[in-house]
């Protein structure tokens, strides 16, 4: 039963990972330069909004499946590694590398919380005054999609740090050795 709980949440990690970081790589190298090619504006927004809701919803069911899956992993890790008691968490690397995962991951969500809810919507919004043909000035345009650009690209090399720092602990002969 311990072997099937273990992969049972090492798959709905895994599941979760690739929910936050696909949709990710779709927006940035699929639909921004797609939705360039519609030129009328009102609609190139309401399919902007549509989008971007959907897959922040998507993105944020994965960071559930994540935290779900990670925290039993976490919480099991010491038995299912058969670590010896009085080992403590940071006399191995696994501890040391966990705890710079999740300070990135927190770094992270912050930013990726700081687009979704602020410089998303606000570019988003700027979009949608043009297009009523309301005057937004191309400096405050520019300046919201260079934010939203610097946010989108950090948040995902994060993700993929995060990745690379998952797929250390798991290769135990690394993760599992002393620091």
């Amino acid at each position: 039963m311990e072997n099937f709980l273990h992969i049972a949440a090492v798959w709905l990690h895994v599941l979760g990972i690739a929910l936050f970081v696909g949709p990710q790589f779709f927006l940035a190298f699929a639909w921004v330069p797609a939705s360039r090619q519609i030129e009328d504006m009102q609609t190139r927004v309401a399919a902007m909004r549509t989008i971007t809701t959907r897959f922040g919803w998507i993105g944020g069911i994965g960071l559930l499946l994540i935290l779900i899956g990670g925290t039993y992993l976490i919480m099991t890790w010491r038995d299912y590694h058969n670590i010896v008691e009085g080992t403590a968490f940071f006399d191995l690397r696994y501890g040391v590398v966990f705890v710079i995962k999740m300070v990135v991951l927190v770094v992270m969500i912050v930013l990726v919380g700081l687009h979704m809810f602020v410089v998303g919507p606000s570019q988003v919004d700027a979009m949608e005054e043009r297009a009523r043909g309301e005057d937004v000035p191309d400096m405050r345009m520019r300046q919201i999609r260079i934010t939203s650009l610097v946010l989108s690209i950090t948040g995902l090399i994060l993700a993929l740090v995060i990745m690379g720092f998952g797929v250390s602990l798991g290769a135990t002969e690394y993760s599992l050795k002393d620091f």
